[in-house]
């Protein structure tokens, strides 16, 4: 499933009008953030619920901070070479990436998405954290005065 077909089946999900409305208007945003990802789809594990696996890492010098952090993967197979197999390879799924910078911007407990697009080096991946979507929309939202969305948005 290509972006702008992921875009449709976000908005045809969408509960209601106003909800419907407000997936349009970020749409874009979530469009120019996917294409700079190599891949249309990406496996994330999932616990035993149906719910994402979420990753908290703390800083040694500042145990205080902590980033919570859902890893993507372009195959399965890399989820068990990664950090030691730590993350539950059986409860892999596949998740278009429209879908997945969704989940970002509305699940508070997100802060960022980590991509790991190179199976020969897991340590790198490409990050796209909630605060740069939601800065993304809020400038949009500054240059299009007319918009739709709720001010909750983000």
């Amino acid at each position: 499933m290509n972006l702008d077909e992921q875009v449709k089946k976000l908005i045809d999900g969408a509960p209601d009008v106003e909800s419907r409305q407000s997936v349009m208007e970020i749409a874009p945003i979530l469009q120019q953030a996917a294409a700079t990802l190599p891949q249309t789809t990406y496996y994330i594990c999932q616990s035993q619920q149906g719910e994402s696996v979420i990753t908290t890492l703390r800083h040694h010098r500042q145990p205080d901070l902590e980033i919570k952090v859902i890893y993507a993967f372009t195959r399965t197979e890399d989820i068990s070479q990664f950090d030691g197999g730590s993350l539950p390879m059986e409860s892999a799924v596949e998740v278009p990436v429209i879908q997945l910078l969704f989940y970002l911007l509305a699940f508070p407990e997100i802060d960022r998405i980590v991509f790991l697009n190179n199976s020969q080096n897991l340590d790198i991946g490409k990050e796209i954290s909630r605060q740069s979507l939601e800065d993304s929309i809020e400038k949009k939202l500054q240059q299009s005065p007319k918009s739709q969305l709720p001010p909750d948005v983000c």
